[in-house]
Formats: C-alpha cells, sequence, structure tokens
C-alpha cells in the first residue's frame, strides 16, 4: 500500500523510536546482531586499515548487510527500508534523472503528492545527493538501505534507461556503432578489387601484391622489433619510484572492483567463487560483481543456490541490446566502489596475488599508467594439439610480443581477462564500446589516445582453452571481426588519429589490426603458391607480377613465418615450456585455421557486425576433474 501521509511513510521505512546516539558496534550489539569477539575484532582492524566499521563487518560476515543499514539507520534517527520485502514504488522514479541516481546511488523509494523519499546506503552524502537532483530540502527526505539492493533496484526500476545507457556510454566518435558506410566500403573494396582483376588483371594483382607485400613487411619488421624490444625488457614493468614506493608502504591498498559477466554458464560458478576465495586481498578492500544477465535463468538459480561470501555481489542486467560482454560491464561500472576496476572471466583462475600486486603496482606508478594487463596462460594447454598450438601463441603475445610493444611504445590490445583499470582513466576513455566484439582490444587503442599507458605484469591467470577446431574457429572469428571493425572505426578520422597517437602509434594501431587480420587472411595464397611451385614449378600469379617482384613477396612471406617460429621459440624458453617447442612447426597449420576464421569474419563485417559469437566454458576433460 502507497503511504499516503509523512507519519504513513516513515512508519512504512520501519522508523525506530528516537535513542540517544549510540557508537554502530554498540546498536548491533544491543540488537544481538553481532557478537561481541567479533566486534573487537573488527574494532582492531579498523585501527589497523582506517576502513568503516561496517564495511568490515559486513566483509568478514561478522555482522549482516541488512542489519548493518538498520543500525546506521537507527544511528541517524532515520527510517530503515527492506526493499526486497518493500521495493520501490516505480511512480517515484523519473527516468531523465537516471544519471543523477547513478552518480549518487540513491534510489527514488517513495512519492506523496510532491514529497519524494529515497533511500540511501551512505546517509552522510545525502545532502549532497539532493542537491544534485535540485530538489528543495523540503521536498525530500531519505532513509536507509543496504547498497546492494540500492544497486538491483535502480536496475529493476529503470530497466530501459540503465540499458540505453550502457549501450551508448562510449561516445559515438569513438564506437563501432553506426558505421554502416564504412563497413560497406570496406566490403565494397573487396568487390571493387575482384573487379578490377577480372578486366585489367595485371594491374589488379600489381596492386593486391603491392599491399600485402607492405602489410605483410610492415607486420614483420614490426614483430621483429618487438622481439628485439623484449630482450632488454624486464619481465615485470619497473615503472614505480623510490618515493611513491615509502609513501604507499604506509598508505591502506585501494579498494578493487572486479566485473564477472557471465551468460549460460552456471556450472562455472563454484570454481569460481573457490578461486576468488583464494586470493589474498584484504576482504574489505574487496568488492567483486557477477553480472547475470535477466534471461539467463539458470546461472541466476544457480548463483541463488550458492553461499556467497559477502564481498561477492550478484547484479541481475535488464535486457536490451545488444547483449554483450561489454553493455554488461558497462551496466555495472556505476555501481563500482573500487579506485581499481578489473575484469575476470568466468572459467578463470587468477594467481592468489594478483589482486595485490596489480593494487600495488597501480598505487607506486606514474598517473598516465592508466591499466594493467596480467598474462593469461591456459590450464589445460596439453589437452590437443590445439591447445598445445594455443598455449604457444599466448606466450608468444605475453612472454614476448606485448613485452616489446611496451618497450617501443606502441599501444597495446587489451586482453579480455585480467585487465585492470584506475577508474577515473576508465570513465574518461568511455567505458567498453557495447558494439565491438573486442572491446578489450579497443579499449586499449582509446587509453592511448587519451595519453594512457599501459604496464604488463607477470601475474598469470589461468583458463579454458578451446580443445575443438570448430569453437576455436568461431572464438578466433570474433576476436579477428573486432579487430577489423576496430581499425575501421579508429581510422575514420585518421589525422585526428595521427595527432592523437603520434607516428609510432599511429603505425602501431595499422599494423596491429589490419596487419594482423590481413596475415590471416593471406594464408591461403602462402600455401598455394608453395603447393603451385613445388608440384608444378608455376607461380600463382600465372605471370602477371615481375619475377622480381613474386620472389620479393614470397621472401616476405617466408620470413613473416620464420620472425614468429622465433619468436615461439623464445616464448617457451622464457616460460620454461620446453616440452612444447616439438609442436612449433604445425604452428603455420594451426594459422591456417585462423585464415578460415578470418575470412569469416569479414564475411560477419558486412553482415552481422555486432553478433557475438560466444565461446563455451566447462567442456575441457581437464577442467571436469579440477
Amino acid at each position: 500500500m502507497t503511504p499516503t501521509s509523512l507519519f504513513e511513510l516513515l512508519g512504512a521505512a520501519g522508523q525506530d523510536a528516537p535513542r540517544e546516539k549510540m557508537a554502530l558496534g554498540q546498536i548491533l550489539l544491543a540488537e544481538e546482531a553481532l557478537a561481541e569477539e567479533d566486534l573487537e575484532q573488527a574494532l582492531a582492524h579498523q585501527r589497523r586499515t582506517g576502513e568503516r566499521l561496517g564495511q568490515i563487518l559486513i566483509a568478514h560476515n561478522w555482522a549482516d548487510e541488512g542489519a548493518v543499514a538498520r543500525a546506521l539507520a537507527a544511528q541517524r534517527r532515520l527510517g530503515f527500508a527492506d526493499l526486497a520485502v518493500d521495493p520501490p514504488d516505480p511512480e517515484a522514479a523519473d527516468p531523465a534523472l537516471v544519471d543523477i541516481y547513478l552518480r549518487q546511488r540513491i534510489v527514488p523509494w517513495r512519492k506523496v503528492g510532491k514529497l519524494v523519499c529515497y533511500a540511501t546506503a551512505e546517509p552522510d552524502l545525502a545532502p549532497d545527493a539532493l542537491a544534485a537532483l535540485n530538489l528543495p530540502h523540503a521536498m525530500a527526505f531519505v532513509v536507509v538501505a543496504s547498497q546492494r539492493q540500492i544497486d538491483q533496484a535502480l536496475l529493476d526500476l529503470l530497466p530501459e534507461a540503465t540499458a540505453a545507457r550502457a549501450a551508448t556510454l562510449t561516445p559515438e566518435a569513438f564506437s563501432v556503432r553506426g558505421m554502416e558506410r564504412a563497413r560497406y566500403m570496406l566490403v565494397g573494396s573487396f568487390g571493387v578489387l575482384a573487379v578490377l582483376v577480372a578486366v585489367l588483371p595485371q594491374l589488379g594483382v600489381l596492386l593486391a601484391a603491392g599491399a600485402l607485400f607492405l602489410l605483410n613487411a610492415l607486420t614483420t619488421i614490426t614483430r621483429t622489433a618487438a622481439c628485439i624490444a623484449s630482450i632488454r625488457t624486464p619481465a615485470q614493468a619497473p615503472a614505480q619510484n623510490e618515493g611513491a614506493v615509502l609513501l604507499a608502504a604506509h598508505r591502506p591498498l585501494p579498494r578493487l572492483s572486479v566485473l564477472i559477466p557471465l551468460f549460460d554458464e552456471a556450472s562455472m560458478l563454484p570454481k569460481l567463487v573457490a578461486a576468488l576465495s583464494a586470493t589474498d586481498y584484504p576482504r574489505e578492500r574487496m568488492d567483486v560483481k557477477i553480472l547475470l544477465e535477466e534471461a539467463d535463468t539458470a546461472t541466476r538459480e544457480a548463483a541463488s543456490a550458492l553461499d556467497l561470501p559477502p564481498w561477492l555481489t550478484v547484479l541481475i542486467l535488464p535486457d536490451g541490446q545488444p547483449r554483450t560482454k561489454p553493455r554488461a560491464m558497462n551496466l555495472a561500472l556505476d555501481f563500482c566502489d573500487g579506485e581499481v576496476v578489473g575484469v575476470l572471466d568466468a572459467e578463470d583462475t587468477p594467481h592468489p596475488g594478483q589482486f595485490r600486486a596489480v593494487a600495488e603496482h597501480l598505487t607506486t606508478a606514474p598517473r598516465d599508467v592508466a591499466c594493467v594487463q596480467c598474462q593469461l596462460s591456459w590450464f589445460n594447454a596439453r589437452e590437443t594439439w590445439i591447445t598445445r598450438c594455443f598455449q604457444i601463441e599466448y606466450s608468444i603475445w605475453f612472454d614476448v610480443l606485448l613485452r616489446g610493444f611496451q618497450r617501443l611504445g606502441l599501444p597495446i590490445p587489451l586482453g579480455g581477462t585480467s585487465v585492470y583499470f584506475r577508474r577515473t582513466a576508465l570513465i574518461e576513455a568511455g567505458g567498453w564500446d557495447a558494439h565491438n566484439v573486442t572491446e578489450d582490444a579497443d579499449l586499449g587503442m582509446r587509453l592511448a589516445r587519451h595519453g594512457y599507458r599501459t604496464d604488463v605484469l607477470t601475474s598469470t591467470t589461468e583458463e579454458e582453452a578451446n580443445t575443438r577446431m570448430l569453437p576455436w574457429i568461431r572464438q578466433r572469428s570474433r576476436w579477428l571481426k573486432g579487430y577489423v571493425m576496430t581499425w575501421l572505426c579508429h581510422m575514420r578520422a585518421p589525422v585526428r588519429l595521427y595527432r592523437e597517437l603520434g607516428p609510432v602509434g599511429f603505425l602501431g594501431l595499422n599494423v596491429l589490426f589490419l596487419g594482423g587480420a590481413v596475415t590471416y587472411l593471406a594464408m591461403p595464397l602462402f600455401w598455394v603458391a608453395i603447393w603451385l611451385s613445388v608440384t608444378t614449378g608455376t607461380s600463382i600469379f600465372g605471370g602477371m607480377l615481375p619475377d622480381l617482384a613474386q620472389l620479393v613477396l614470397t621472401i616476405s612471406f617466408v620470413l613473416g613465418q620464420a620472425v614468429m617460429l622465433g619468436c615461439a621459440a623464445m616464448a617457451l624458453n622464457r616460460r620454461g615450456a620446453l616440452d612444447l617447442l616439438l609442436w612449433i612447426p604445425l604452428l603455420p597449420l594451426y594459422w591456417t585455421l585462423g585464415a578460415v576464421a578470418a575470412w569469416k569474419a569479414v564475411i560477419e563485417v558486412g553482415l552481422a557486425p555486432f553478433y557475438w559469437d560466444k565461446t563455451r566454458h566447462g567442456v575441457s576433460r581437464l577442467g571436469q576433474t579440477l
């Protein structure tokens, strides 16, 4: 029933009788919601860390979050609202104010005439929140509710507004949405080239071979430079200075928010919670959020059945388009309490000390280091030949190339997991592009365009590699489609891009995204050329290219493969995985699968640019025994 007077409204909120102001812990003791020995531990913890008492009590499960909120309401002589029992009235909310509600973490709960009651978990901040809403003090008041309930209530109360906001959080100038013209130009260019080859075959082949040689040569040179630079780069980014280290030693670790989007992954939850529980980060500084889609009934039921730790929150996200991982993270970003925001995947097992290593690094690093990328590996690396090659490929990327890119000052395309951001820089860069199927790599470029750097740490997260060919092709196709779309997006304004990244960064972006995609697309040409040369002694170009041009193009292909095979040997030596050296000769065949994925990706750029070909987890035989 909707209250009709202030008296009834306060009664519905569970307003306690006025009492002398007491300490929060004493109120909880009086309510028998807290044991005295637990209060003593919490107070000792508070003296040591400076953290708020309520947060300590909740994080260590010494007091229930609802009991703490009720005690806080009693202490401040405010009403208390249990939003699970008495949810907000939809009539109280104004969708036009959704940005303010989210920024202030305050939810409109009841409305009587022009009088509005808001629920907050931070009553001391309520005056600022009401001021932001531009409401006269006499026309609004607050009750206290738990932060967990307030966050979910905001998503439930304004699903369309919050979903639309998340889908468009990245400014359009930096987003792949609305890129029909660029996509059609790319697809059309393939058609023009085909027509040119048909009508003027020698000219068409010459232009195609020239472009292919240029991209392949630049890619090979960049990878060679990265390999050489990685030799001179320490495994761990140094970035700290003595003064910062001394200062950090006397400061508490920053609050860390970790976002973990799940969809149709109910079976992964127990292992995921166990992996998070094994980390050594202070529980009162952890803010882990499991993000579940409204339509994902199975995973929601699995989460409800688990006894989750109090530092872990499940957020049920409103349905909307596109239904992607970056949209889910954008929806949750407003509810992050941390100065640092990280991302993990459903199947991840981060090193127990990873959170601490990241926080300590960002605390002491220069302010332009906005992001930390940890290394990734596969727990089932030796399950099949595909997983073995996948492990070699990841070793090349994380142990050699990324280290070299960092040394060379190239923008770093981020991985989709075990990546951590300064929250302010993440928001400044526009969050994640909800429409980009490789939102991670794109975000790395946007951070660089805003003048930020990424450091690579050796702390490793183990994931599950695809064990079968078709799922691998689908996953790689999504990655390559995202690379092509990201290249198209950033190259819409090449002059501005050049100014923001400089010549080295501009070249690096083009080599990483366009060069990487074209290298895969050209693999069939490489094999056909070899087959014709060996079996018939003829050229794939049928005399349409001068012999010298054919020789130069062939040498560039061979050198490109040789550089990557050399990087593989270097990477395995660094990682201490010498048993995988015997599998290096199979990499060219493995990369040929990437050609299938690349051509699938190009087709999807034209037909289904935002389609997210989701990778299934929990299929590894090794994973089932962990």
